[in-house]
């Protein structure tokens, strides 16, 4: 979720704060929640429906736009919503933060779906956009990204400044980090991006197409400095009192939080050296959960165990309530070796487009690492891209501005060694 979320996740936010505080309240946001989002659905598919819960339920279940088990989540929601505004009614019958609890499950499934979807359809609009756009003379499409490791290369590596120089102007299109990026650019979709270098070696192993059209330009450089993997645990669940030894040996139960189509669930797999099929063996099940999701997740279950970006890991690190029950360096050290490699990540480039520039793959990567280590070693123009990087980067929405400049510095220390510890 990003600073610029909406009004459904806003909403969705609110509840959360009243849901321990004040129940009532939480019964009424939940109910006001719930309906935006479903207006936003039916709004995104052009569909009419009177502005009400019951209303765009039913006409957007009918189309099927809603799945049964979101369609019971909701259904949760408006009875509790109900039941709440009778209560109000009766001031000796009090609502308990334990009595509100299967409305909080059912908001968070609502919340997850809802994010899944949302951003989902807008890749579908982007790539649609894209697809129908022609393509003008001397235009690069640029994957864009707010995540800080990948924003930094693209500001710092000069690559608007070399292309100028060959006659291209650069469109930024911002799209989600998965192993989209790789065959958005095999089918020129996009020109050029920064991806996982071992998914990218991955498709191209296992993809002819992408094999065709897709470059791999140069390393630049290695998220969090290879030290990027953590399993993010809640104090107070399942897992509190529990060492990262004692997990390793019995993980059993556990049910991780992770985005599936991306290097952080390869990343998990790694550190626990398994692969899916042995994490069932295990007795861990994975929730599939969109990329961009926070500590909201602990909402939903606090026994759920989280994989996810440094964004996540650096707000939780500023709350006593979360902990790292495993990290990179608790593994062994041919596990840290794995998931440093694997924490490499790539330029990627289309053929067709470094032909119309005219130049060789090694050519690009010398000018573009040329600029990205000088901006590292200027202080003026490292402290620019510190605040470039706080003003365009995503963070959490409650984040204040002194601790996005201090997750910003940490990232980019640990990542690039630029600036101080």
């Amino acid at each position: 979720m990003t600073g610029n979320e909406g009004e459904p996740l806003r909403l969705y936010r609110k509840a959360l704060r009243y849901a321990q505080s004040d129940p009532e309240v939480f019964l009424g946001t939940a109910r006001r929640a719930a309906e935006s989002i479903l207006l936003d659905i039916a709004i995104r598919e052009a569909i009419g429906s009177k502005p009400t819960l019951e209303s765009l339920l039913t006409v957007l279940s009918a189309k099927n736009l809603v799945p049964p088990k979101v369609v019971l989540a909701v259904r949760t929601i408006q009875n509790y919503g109900n039941y709440g505004s009778h209560a109000q009614d009766s001031p000796t019958e009090e609502i308990s933060a334990e009595d509100v609890r299967p409305c909080l499950n059912a908001l968070t499934q609502l919340a997850v779906w809802y994010g899944q979807t949302s951003r989902s359809l807008e890749e579908d609009a982007v790539r649609h956009e894209l697809s129908d756009r022609r393509r003008g003379t001397g235009t690069t499409r640029l994957a864009d990204s707010t995540l800080i490791v990948v924003k930094a290369v693209l500001l710092a590596c000069g690559l608007e400044r070399t292309l100028a120089q060959r006659g291209h102007h650069v469109v930024p299109v911002q799209l989600p980090w998965s192993d989209n990026l790789v065959r958005d650019v095999s089918a020129r979709l996009l020109d050029a991006a920064v991806y996982n270098e071992q998914r990218v070696l991955h498709l191209l192993e296992t993809d002819q197409t992408i094999r065709d059209q897709v470059v791999p330009v140069g390393r630049v450089g290695y998220s969090m400095g290879g030290r990027n993997f953590y399993l993010l645990g809640a104090r107070a669940g399942r897992w509190g009192g529990v060492t990262a030894k004692e997990f390793l040996a019995d993980p059993a139960g556990a049910q991780i939080a992770v985005p599936k189509h991306s290097d952080m669930f390869a990343n998990l797999l790694s550190a626990l050296s398994t692969d899916e099929a042995g994490l069932a063996d295990m007795g861990v099940t994975v929730l599939d959960v969109p990329h961009h999701l926070g500590l909201e997740l602990f909402h939903l279950n606090r026994d759920v165990l989280a994989v996810g970006g440094q964004n996540l890991r650096m707000h939780a690190q500023e709350d006593d309530a979360y902990f790292e029950l495993l990290n990179s360096d608790m593994l062994p050290a041919r596990t840290q070796t794995r998931l440093r490699s694997a924490a490499a990540n790539v330029f990627i480039a289309n053929r067709a487009w470094l032909e119309e520039l005219d130049m060789r793959p090694g050519e690009l990567y010398r000018e573009l690492m040329r600029s990205f280590h000088e901006c590292g070693s200027d202080d003026e123009t490292y402290e620019r891209l510190v605040r470039e990087l706080v003003t365009h980067a995503s963070f959490p929405p409650e984040s204040v501005p002194e601790s996005r400049e201090r997750l910003v510095r940490h990232v980019l220390f640990e990542s690039y060694r630029w600036g101080r510890p």
